[in-house]
């Protein structure tokens, strides 16, 4: 699945920007009887970025920040590619959506 389906309440970040690095990343537990799992853990050269509220943000202030998503995002994305991405108001980590960005 590419794109969840996100009202604008429940967003969090809204970020167009490149791949630069995009991986594979085995969770910790902090549980005992509770199995780790694997996240795509990525991490953009931000165009553009924007909050909850539509309000331009500082892309120098979101420098080096990863995002995490589902494993299954690993195979169909790559570095090098432009996406758009949202995040989830609760963990502005988590990605909620992620698509190729249009050219502009």
């Amino acid at each position: 699945m590419n794109e969840v389906a996100a009202t604008r309440s429940d967003e969090g970040l809204r970020l167009v920007g490149t791949i630069r690095s995009i991986e594979l990343h085995t969770t910790a537990t902090r549980f005992q009887n509770v199995t780790s799992r694997q996240v795509a853990k990525i991490q953009l050269d931000i165009e553009r970025a924007t909050d909850d509220e539509g309000e331009d943000l500082d892309v120098m202030n979101l420098v080096d920040l990863h995002f995490q998503g589902p494993a299954e995002l690993v195979p169909r994305f790559h570095e090098g590619d432009r996406v758009q991405i949202v995040t989830s108001a609760e963990s502005q980590f988590h990605i909620t959506s992620i698509r190729p960005a249009p050219l502009s």
